[in-house]
């Protein structure tokens, strides 16, 4: 699973959160943090 920063844009991968006690950037300490989607949509079959 891919992070991003909401201020300092770094990308940093969950396993950079386990080692920090509470949800925050480990480049800047920022609290507000995304969840990088991937580029390919899933396709899903319709009924």
């Amino acid at each position: 699973m891919t992070y991003r920063c909401g201020r300092c844009g770094h990308v940093f991968e969950a396993k950079d959160l386990e080692i920090i006690p509470s949800i925050m950037c480990p480049n800047c300490g920022y609290r507000i943090i995304f969840k990088v989607r991937p580029a390919v949509a899933k396709r899903v079959k319709a009924v």
